[in-house]
């Protein structure tokens, strides 16, 4: 397992705790398995512009450190490297999609 800082949008984190309040998962947790799902899907398609945040848009971010597996980690790496993509950017893609399933769960 390897230890790196991922920076979520400031709602992302919010509502990452509140699933965290309701559910009893640690918000760590819940991105390893976004990003688990994610890296381990065959269909890369995301919808983030820029691959980089104007500096006024880092003021809405939060830095979260959690534990990636390191094939996990390296299959991130692979995936931004093949679509020119920020890793941040995959892991807030991969986070988003984790929020949309689990607020589908909910309802």
């Amino acid at each position: 397992m390897v230890r790196p800082w991922v920076e979520l949008e400031k709602d992302q984190y919010e509502r990452l705790k509140e699933l965290e309040e309701n559910t009893g998962k640690r918000v760590s947790r819940m991105i390893r398995e976004a990003v688990s799902s994610f890296v381990t899907k065959k269909d890369y398609s995301i919808s983030i512009g820029a691959s980089y945040l104007p500096r006024a848009t880092r003021e809405n971010c939060r830095r979260v450190t959690t534990y990636l597996s390191r094939s996990n980690l390296s299959l991130l790496v692979s995936i931004s490297k093949e679509m020119g993509r920020c890793k941040t950017h995959l892991i807030r893609e991969a986070v988003d999609k984790y929020l949309r399933k689990s607020s589908q769960i909910e309802e």
